[in-house]
């Protein structure tokens, strides 16, 4: 039986050895670590075609009632934060089917409470990693509502199992 893999949590500016990590983790780290992004409009980035691709976007915070539990099969998450700041939520997806508000693609919306669901505050240089067995809740306010901008590199999971 396979392990399942949980969320990595660090800061980009600290982390020593990112050589450790899988070889498609690696790379999304790099181009972390050496893009520009200030330079970079909103939008989709090929890394390496859709196996690894980034998503650069503004948003802003929400109240916990109104922002969405999420998790994804296909695609791991490494989420980073560029300017501002936000709660993430975080549980381990249990082994049952949870009652969805939507699914599209590789994206599928959870639509019941999560019990044990831990918060996390994100702030501009932290990364996350959050693969196929994570449920996660982006864009939780922490105080007040504030704009944010933030990169989730996409990564194939078949990358790396």
């Amino acid at each position: 039986m396979q392990k399942e893999k949980k969320m990595i949590l660090g800061r980009l500016d600290s982390i020593l050895d990112i050589t450790m990590l899988p070889s498609a983790l690696y790379k999304g780290l790099k181009y972390l670590k050496e893009t520009d992004f200030s330079a970079l409009k909103d939008g989709e980035y090929e890394i390496e075609g859709r196996d690894i691709y980034a998503k650069v976007f503004s948003a802003e915070s929400k109240e916990l009632k109104d922002a969405n539990a999420e998790y994804h099969e296909q695609y791991i998450d490494i989420q980073y934060w560029l300017s501002g700041c936000e709660l993430m939520g975080w549980k381990a997806k249990e082994c049952k089917d949870y009652k969805l508000k939507h699914s599209d693609d590789d994206l599928f919306l959870v639509d019941e409470e999560l019990i044990g669901e831990k918060f996390i505050e994100a702030v501009v240089g932290d990364f996350m990693i959050l693969f196929p067995s994570d449920i996660h809740r982006p864009q939780v306010k922490l105080d007040n509502m504030i704009k944010y901008r933030k990169v989730v590199i996409k990564v194939n999971k078949d990358l790396i199992n």
